[in-house]
């Protein structure tokens, strides 16, 4: 009986797809498709009557909004895999009753979004992004969580050496880069993959005329929300550079109106800016929705667009300060954006009109007058080399510093360094810390350093820790970035910790597109439990940084910190007592140590923990818990500060971790050795230093909370802390006006003069050219 019902079944089918005669009823959408498919007829066909019954009307309207040039070419294996791999995501999802079926036929259904290559990639990304979005309930949730973690996991980021605009997701992950459209491209295609209904969305040309944009839109809560693809936003949903942008949308200007794709035909079409005529994709006009999401220009007010090129002429991500010439008050800070963020994405303030203000990197500054036009847009394009100094002012300056660092410790304490000296230092602050780093490296003091350095290995008193070394890629013009990675292992013989350390030499792949690295391996100084976490490590690791600073070529702010089980350990205790040394943190399969680590000294630094959702051993999944609430609460409602993620990876126990292509997204960041803001709650009696912040006597649970903002400086602490300085130079401040400082609550008010001695001194004492300093503020505690 079933063959012959299946057989019925068939034979109605096929009636329903033959022409019908003249005054019969309208043959169905799809029957009307299946007559321009051509030569691929059968294919089309073969589709439409092997489809099981639960997924026929996906596959009708599949075939129904085809684009003609799919009709004649795909394959009825190729719609047959694709629609199962959409109805088994949607099936799965938990929002599945959050979607309408119309929603899930037009946005999670289709095969392509633009006029990229056609390819079955939805069951795989979709088995290796099912991890990533188990727990998640809402596809709101799931698309933010895959727009931050999808791009690194898959080696792509932006870039405009693409191949082509449209790449495929296959053509993205292959190369490592992709465009703005293929970025969306690739992150529809993700989301969909799992169930989340998204779709590609754009404009052929912002109406302040600085260039096209595509971006994504993901369904969520009853309505459709934007997300920029590759570029994830604290604040969530509805949040991106192009905001504004956006908002200056005209709706019946087809050049500057906003589209979203769609498959079911609209008589509209997706400005494909990088195709011929004879490409079409349907859309919708969604600009009306854009205009309201975002406050346009306040009355009296304009936009000041900042981009800073190096001498090569690509954009670099420096620290940008913006001050009024009338008051020197600061009215904006922020960080440019660099070759990883979209062409048109540059750093924006919001300024009041007719007023001139000075914008500076460090010692550059460059003076703008902001008109009257509300829509003013002024772009600054800076490049900042260093001013020479004279022949003369650098042979004597020369001289005098490596002077004093070939000095004996009692010599440098009474040190007194020419007055036109610290005159030279005033004018031309960069060029004379280029100055004291060649000297300080030059000098005879590093002898014992420079040996370990040759024979692979780092010290701090009777501990010893050798390391393995390999370059991936090419030296960046800064010079070399820096990845430590600790291994597993621990409490265990010699022997088992040996075998770690030869893993951890190559468990975590090259991703050298972001700019060349080195990978150092270390091993731990012993083999006790607390190998990597113990007082000695803090200044091991410090060493083994200025070392690699001074021998080895490497950026002090590109340096990157990864461990895994016992090293992932170190990394809970090393980072947040250390992290200005860092760029960047990783603890893979490891939680905090009480009394050894904090969150509250992570405002300012990139730290991640990956932790598997089975991993219950000596109370990890929960110890992290408590540390991500921890977090939470200490970032308030705050999306600047704390940028710290727990992942609780699903489906993973203690020693799987899929975490071998975590790099590709850590080698990006760099440090910020300035920033505004510090929190410093001391675990140990170790640690001396802090960003701008010094201590003579440190102690577990004393803290130190600092600000500097403009010329005010507010330093609080806690009852125990007897000794504090602040340290001062250009970049925190204006060392041309006084400085209003309050501690604990008293008001004093400072004229800060830069000194070459104390340049010197913080240099000597840090090792580190970018948390050297020219001026010491003692607090008087």
């Amino acid at each position: 009986m079933k063959t012959v019902a299946t057989l019925i079944g068939i034979t109605l089918m096929l009636a329903a797809l033959q022409p019908s005669p003249a005054g019969a009823k309208r043959r169905t959408p799809a029957a009307q498709a299946l007559a321009r498919a051509g030569g691929n007829h059968a294919q089309i066909e073969a589709a439409l009557l092997a489809v099981p019954t639960s997924q026929k009307e996906g596959m009708e309207f599949l075939v129904a909004n085809m684009p003609d040039s799919d009709l004649q070419s795909l394959t009825s294996k190729f719609l047959l895999q694709n629609v199962a791999a959409a109805y088994a995501a949607w099936n799965e999802a938990p929002w599945k009753a959050q979607v309408p079926k119309e929603i899930f036929f037009n946005n999670v259904l289709p095969y392509a979004s633009l006029s990229e290559t056609r390819e079955d990639t939805h069951a795989a990304l979709r088995e290796k992004l099912r991890p990533l979005v188990a727990g998640y309930k809402t596809p709101g949730e799931a698309a933010l969580r895959l727009n931050e973690k999808l791009f690194p996991l898959v080696n792509v980021r932006y870039s405009t050496e693409r191949s082509r605009a449209d790449q495929s997701p296959s053509e993205s992950m292959a190369s490592g880069r992709a465009s703005c459209s293929g970025l969306s491209i690739l992150l529809v295609d993700a989301c969909r993959a799992v169930g989340v209904p998204a779709r590609v969305a754009g404009t052929p040309l912002w109406a302040n005329m600085r260039g096209n944009h595509t971006w994504v839109e993901v369904w969520d809560g009853g309505g459709w929300h934007f997300i920029g693809a590759a570029e994830p936003d604290a604040a969530g949903l509805d949040h991106a550079w192009f905001t504004h942008d956006a908002s200056e949308a005209r709706q019946n200007d087809p050049l500057h109106a906003i589209y979203a794709t769609s498959f079911l035909k609209t008589g509209l079409s997706f400005p494909l800016v990088w195709a011929d005529d004879n490409h079409s994709v349907a859309a919708v006009n969604v600009t009306e929705r854009y205009v309201p999401k975002v406050q346009a220009v306040t009355k009296g007010m304009t936009r000041l667009l900042v981009k800073v090129l190096d001498e090569s002429g690509k954009r670099i991500t420096v620290p940008i300060t913006v001050r009024s010439v009338l008051d020197s008050h600061i009215v904006g800070e922020a960080f440019s954006r660099g070759e990883s963020s979209d062409l048109n994405d540059m750093l924006a303030f919001s300024l009041p009109q007719s007023r001139p203000y000075t914008v500076s990197i460090g010692q550059t500054v460059q003076t703008v007058q902001i008109g009257t036009d509300p829509q003013q847009v002024v772009v600054l394009r800076f490049v900042a080399p260093l001013k020479p100094l004279t022949p003369a002012s650098s042979k004597t300056l020369t001289k005098a510093l490596t002077e004093y660092f070939a000095a004996t410790p009692d010599k440098q304490a009474k040190w007194a360094f020419a007055k036109r000296l610290d005159t030279l230092l005033l004018k031309n602050e960069p060029a004379v810390r280029a100055a004291a780093w060649d000297a300080y490296r030059a000098a005879p003091i590093h002898s014992q350093m420079k040996a370990d350095f040759g024979a692979h290995q780092v010290r701090f008193g009777q501990y010893t820790s050798a390391y393995t070394v390999r370059a991936a890629g090419t030296r960046p013009a800064s010079g070399w970035g820096l990845v430590i990675a600790m291994h597993g292992g621990g409490g265990a013989p010699k022997e088992v910790n040996d075998q770690q350390w030869r893993e951890m030499q190559h468990h975590y792949k090259d991703h050298p597109e972001n700019g060349g690295y080195l990978y150092l391996a270390l091993r731990a100084p012993n083999d006790t439990w607390n190998g990597f976490y113990d007082d000695y490590v803090y200044p091991l690791i410090a060493n083994l940084i200025q070392q690699n600073t001074l021998f080895g070529d490497v950026d002090p702010n590109k340096v990157s910190l990864i461990g895994y089980s016992h090293g992932g350990y170190g990394a809970f205790a090393i980072g947040p007592k250390e992290p200005d040394l860092f760029a960047a943190i990783h603890a893979s399969a490891a939680a905090p140590t009480d009394g050894e680590t904090t969150a509250k000294t992570l405002r300012n630094t990139n730290f991640s923990v990956w932790v598997g959702e089975h991993d219950l051993m000596y109370d990890r999944l929960s110890r992290d818990q408590k540390f991500a609430a921890e977090v939470k609460a200490l970032r308030g409602d705050r999306t600047d500060i704390y940028p710290v993620t727990t992942d609780i990876i699903a489906g993973h126990g203690h020693g799987d971790l899929p975490d071998r292509d975590l790099l590709a997204g850590m080698t990006t960041v760099v440090r910020n050795p300035v920033p505004r803001e510090l929190t410093w709650l001391m675990t140990d009696t170790v640690i001396t230093d802090f960003f701008w912040l010094q201590t003579k006597t440190p102690g577990k649970g004393r803290e130190i909370d600092a600000t500097c903002r403009g010329s005010k400086i507010t330093v609080t602490t806690t009852p125990d802390v007897k000794s504090a300085a602040v340290l001062l130079d250009s970049r925190l401040i204006d060392l041309s006006v006084p400085v209003d400082l309050t501690v604990n609550g008293k008001h004093s008010e400072l004229r800060p003069t830069p000194s070459l001695r104390t340049l010197c001194e913080t240099l000597r004492e840090r090792g580190d050219p970018e948390r050297a300093f020219t001026v010491r503020v003692d607090l008087g505690l």
